[in-house]
């Protein structure tokens, strides 16, 4: 299957391929999770930007169309105007479809922080969605509510004392417990008391690789049952619904 993510940075690319390839491993048939053992590559692959990236980076969308020669569509969404992001949603597609004319693209995964505008642009996602009726590729979206941070959250699993404590300190200084309700985590100043950025930082020390584990390990029941204000179980039920049945009728 052939795929291309549109996200904002490195860390969330990275978070969308183990979730992806978590759910294709886990919830499809077992001829899958055989493949993924001997090579990832060989049920998925995920097309580079052409500049030294592995994803499409949705700050440069106007450049990449603007290489490929993708005119910009304006106008309004289904009669109504658009909602946040609900252009950049649709530019997004029309981009992927002139990818698809050079090689084949079977789904395209669209990843946008929510920041302080989680209704508008869900909406705004959902018009843009719409408005790509005519694709031929499946399109995933997710929305963190209200950053990747939270998702990452949402699967913190105390694995010593010291994170025991750091957990329950937290817990005390916010007054509910950051990885069941991250997304009460919505402060945009990153050294405030209500950033995801600082309470991850404080979880997990700084250290990727224990940051890494909060996708990759926890299991994704645990990962469903505490994201659904996140957008994280929404993220996970598209990859099944979207992505899975693509990859099994081949």
């Amino acid at each position: 299957m052939k795929l291309v993510a549109f996200c904002e940075a490195p860390g969330d690319f990275q978070v969308v391929v183990d979730l992806v390839d978590r759910v294709l491993r886990d919830g499809g048939p077992s001829w899958i999770a055989d493949v993924f053992e001997s090579s990832a590559e060989a049920v998925r692959t995920w097309r580079p930007d052409g500049n030294g990236r592995a994803f499409f980076d949705l700050h440069r969308i106007g450049r990449y169309m603007d290489d490929l020669s993708v005119r910009p569509h304006y106008g309004h969404f289904d009669g109504k105007r658009g909602a946040a992001g609900a252009l950049m949603a649709r530019n997004v597609f029309l981009l992927a479809r002139r990818l698809q004319q050079q090689e084949a693209v079977d789904a395209v995964v669209l990843v946008w922080d929510m920041d302080d505008q989680p209704s508008e642009r869900r909406e705004g996602l959902k018009q843009g969605r719409a408005a790509a009726a005519w694709a031929t590729f499946e399109i995933v979206i997710g929305a963190p509510n209200a950053m990747r941070e939270a998702w990452v959250l949402t699967g913190f699993e105390p694995e010593s004392a010291h994170e025991i404590e750091r957990l329950d300190a937290l817990r005390a200084e916010l007054g509910f417990r950051p990885n069941h309700e991250a997304h009460r985590l919505d402060a945009s100043d990153e050294q405030a008391k209500h950033s995801a950025k600082r309470v991850l930082e404080v979880l997990a020390g700084g250290d990727r690789g224990r940051e890494a584990r909060c996708w990759s390990v926890t299991p994704l029941p645990t990962l469903r049952d505490r994201s659904a204000e996140t957008g994280l179980r929404e993220f996970l039920e598209e990859i099944a619904t979207r992505l899975l049945p693509r990859l099994t009728r081949g």
